[in-house]
């Protein structure tokens, strides 16, 4: 199998996945999380426990897909999903190295393998080397007030859920079969449109709760001109315990522009056009009081019924 060949290739790596122990307070990667109540949503979601109120009860129990939360020490800065505040890509992505060498599509030389592979931290965002990996496989959610949980009663009590996730498309720049994931083992999950993968349920004791703790990396095959790609999947409870996710886009790109203060631009960087805009906008005010608007005049129709 094609794919068992990648896997074994891929393992010589000196960037494949790094495992730890399933104890999810001593794991140093970023997952992304599955749990149900998207409408239990905090006033500001910079402060995700503060606030919050259900908009919506009737879907209490809809899978939902979080990333980090800014709390956390690499917590997402477009939190609850993988993209910047201003909804640019957040997840970076590396040509992967073998022995010094990029990896070639078999085949199709043109494409070289990317991984997301990079840290980051709230306090030293990216490249900070005691920042956190991203994007490394799954996790269940644990939100504030109880929220966002998926069941779970004691340890010994195994609940009826059963999660899996998946795979609906890639990005219309990408074929089926440029995108793949790997299990910690090595072993491809994901491989293409349709593809399921059941996430194993597991007594979490750092939480004191029933969950899922699992890692996958993220492969691209990818050409001189995908600068961004995207995966969108969703989540499923085999159990029938819970109502299927709405389709979730991650996304990922090459390059990513950060946010720094005096960007105006979006661009990146802090430079001229930025003062441009600046002195154009100069001495303007964005606040709006209802008092200083004209008042209207109606001509009432006195006669009007109704």
């Amino acid at each position: 199998m094609m794919m068992a060949r990648k896997a074994r290739l891929f393992a010589a790596a000196s960037l494949l996945l790094l495992f730890v122990g399933s104890a999810a307070a001593d794991c140093p990667v970023a997952h992304t999380h599955i749990g149900i109540n998207p409408t239990w949503r905090p006033a500001d979601w910079t402060r995700p426990g503060e606030g919050a109120v259900d908009l919506d009860p009737t879907d209490d129990d809809k899978l939902w897909f979080f990333s980090l939360p800014p709390v956390h020490f690499c917590g997402t800065p477009g939190w609850p999903n993988w993209l910047q505040s201003n909804g640019s890509a957040f997840l970076v992505l590396r040509p992967l190295l073998d022995a010094g060498e990029f990896v070639v599509k078999p085949g199709e030389s043109h494409k070289v393998l990317h991984t997301v592979s990079f840290t980051y931290s709230k306090a030293g965002r990216y490249g900070d080397p005691n920042g956190f990996q991203h994007l490394d496989g799954w996790h269940s959610a644990h939100g504030p007030q109880g929220a966002w949980n998926l069941e779970s009663t004691d340890a010994n009590s195994v609940p009826g859920w059963d999660i899996f996730i998946r795979r609906e498309r890639v990005s219309s720049n990408l074929e089926e079969d440029d995108f793949f994931t790997l299990l910690h083992d090595d072993t491809p999950a994901l491989e293409a449109n349709g593809a399921v993968y059941a996430l194993e349920k597991r007594w979490l004791a750092d939480k004191n709760a029933w969950g899922m703790h699992e890692h996958m990396g993220f492969y691209f095959w990818l050409d001189a001109d995908d600068e961004e790609v995207y995966v969108v999947l969703s989540a499923h409870d085999a159990g029938g315990l819970y109502q299927r996710s709405a389709d979730f886009t991650i996304h990922f790109a090459k390059t990513v522009v950060q946010p720094v203060p005096g960007d105006l631009n979006g661009d990146g960087v802090v430079d001229i056009h930025d003062l441009e805009i600046l002195v154009e906008h100069w001495g303007q005010s964005g606040l709006y009081h209802g008092h200083e608007s004209e008042p209207n005049h109606y001509e009432h129709d006195h006669n009007h019924e109704g």
